[in-house]
């Protein structure tokens, strides 16, 4: 049979990321989670500040260069999106086609567009694109598949949200993934006392896609147990650890029993604020109210004394006492 050669075809992806509490980003620059185009790894950048302008600047660059060999290449057609929340018609997009490639450095460097939009009108929640401090930002990203590359290995979730992104490097765990340097610690005390969390993937041979889902989802719920006190825990909160812990349970961990119950305890604080200060003012009620029955008790009991004297007073006057009509004659002893 004839070689046909590699047969290319265009894959695509798209990655929703959410930025939340934007206002209290305290840092130059803030990276997405990595995200994947076939088995091609990337992630956006953002400054909040603006890169070198008064513009907020968004950037795509890829996901870990240390996995590519000198001299790799790849074209990519970009389209990044900020999100109007308020006009769905004002959303600005920006396109562009870019062929990364290691530098003399070995680096693989970002590409993006700094003058995205001005900070002033990003900033003015009128305008729609910072809504309840809250920011929206899509890349869809297509390159040129070999045909040699598996690009469906594990089944994901088509959209992953980042909640609670960080402005630290991404760094890499057991040589399993690349992973936020905030989850870390949370990660490597777990893994240590319960040691399937690592076995479970390395028995599995489950492609880096797939595991780095699965720890960096691991690793949000404990830093979110970690993080999170009672009186956070409202509906959004709990709707966020209850995604987590629905994607969590998706990824099969061999046993997840350890963590099941913080979860659950977690969950059950919903509202509990709200429910302390509804307890707190009824009880303020049944006190005040208490302390009212008190004082009538005193009142009354000062009420039947008083009725009691004026009892014995009465009948003091009574006694001898003859009751005569006011208009009857008071006579003299004649007739």
């Amino acid at each position: 049979m004839e070689d046909q050669g590699e047969v290319e075809t265009t894959i695509t992806s798209k990655y929703t990321w959410i930025i939340k509490n934007f206002s209290k980003l305290k840092c130059d620059k803030l990276y997405s989670e990595t995200f994947f185009t076939g088995k091609h790894p990337w992630r956006i950048r953002i400054h909040p500040e603006g890169n070198k302008v008064n513009c907020l600047s968004i950037y795509l660059s890829v996901g870990d260069n240390a996995n590519f060999p000198a001299g790799w290449s790849k074209t990519a057609n970009i389209k990044m999106s900020l999100i109007n929340q308020l006009y769905s018609d004002d959303t600005i997009t920006h396109v562009a086609v870019h062929t990364y490639k290691h530098n003399s450095t070995g680096v693989v460097a970002a590409y993006g567009f700094p003058s995205f939009v001005s900070l002033p009108e990003f900033r003015d929640p009128s305008e729609g694109f910072l809504v309840k401090d809250t920011c929206i930002i899509v890349a869809e990203v297509s390159v040129e598949n070999s045909g040699h590359e598996d690009t469906n290995v594990d089944h994901l979730p088509k959209e992953m949200y980042s909640p609670t992104s960080t402005c630290d490097e991404l760094i890499n765990f057991k040589g399993l993934c690349q992973i936020e340097k905030d989850h870390v610690n949370l990660l490597e005390e777990a893994c240590l006392k319960h040691p399937s969390i690592i076995e479970s993937h390395r028995k599995r041979k489950r492609s880096q896609k797939f595991t780095e889902w699965s720890i960096t989802t691991l690793g949000k719920v404990l830093h979110f147990l970690k993080t999170k006190k009672v009186k956070d825990m409202n509906d959004d909160a709990c709707k966020e650890l209850q995604d987590l812990w629905e994607e969590l349970e998706m990824v099969k961990f061999d046993d997840l029993s350890w963590l099941k119950p913080h979860v659950e305890s977690a969950l059950s604080m919903k509202n509990y604020a709200e429910r302390l200060t509804k307890v707190k003012r009824l009880k303020g009620s049944v006190v005040a109210l208490e302390v009212k029955r008190r004082n009538l008790k005193e009142l009354m009991i000062l009420a039947e004394t008083d009725l009691e004297r004026a009892r014995k007073e009465l009948a003091i006057a009574e006694k001898g006492f003859v009751k005569r009509e006011l208009d009857d004659e008071l006579g003299c002893g004649i007739s």
